[in-house]
């Protein structure tokens, strides 16, 4: 009998190496979290640029802002969409994005992505009018693993 007496023991820490080799490893999945961003952020620009406002609010939880330049800030995923139907709706409206950088946090969770855009809208007199700035995206990864664009900030480069 006495050969059994650490068995519990064992059992206990088979099961507890178990359950923590079971959560969450930022440095496994980062390359992937990344990429998943990314993705998601270049399919929500394609979509912006065909008119497509359901496909580019996909990424758009209900409690998500902009802070645009000069402007309120845009909250809820109502008002952001009623901006971005406004941005589709001009004739001139053309939309380029480059991701330079994407860093997701240690725990996996948050994320954030800095960019630079190109957006052409028209002006007063309806010519087109081309802007080129830079941006900040904050993202959330949700319980179903998808990323979410919860927060966006940009500003000119233009005088």
């Amino acid at each position: 009998m006495r050969r059994f007496r650490f068995a519990p023991t064992c059992v206990l820490a088979v099961a507890l190496t178990g359950i923590l080799g079971c959560e969450y490893n930022a440095a496994d999945s980062k390359d992937a979290d990344e990429q998943a961003i990314r993705e998601a952020e270049l399919k929500a620009v394609r979509a912006l640029n065909d008119g497509d406002v359901d496909g580019y609010m996909a990424v758009y939880p209900e409690d998500s802002a902009w802070l645009p330049p000069n402007a309120p800030t845009i909250r809820g995923a109502d008002a952001v969409r009623a901006v971005a139907t406004q941005f589709t709706a001009d004739p001139e409206f053309a939309f380029e994005v480059q991701v330079d950088t994407v860093e997701v946090s240690g725990d996996g969770q948050m994320a954030y992505l800095i960019g630079t855009y190109q957006l052409t809208l028209s002006d007063a007199d309806g010519n087109p009018n081309t802007d080129h700035g830079k941006f900040v995206e904050v993202w959330k990864k949700y319980p179903n693993d998808s990323w979410n664009h919860v927060l966006a900030i940009w500003n000119s480069n233009e005088p």
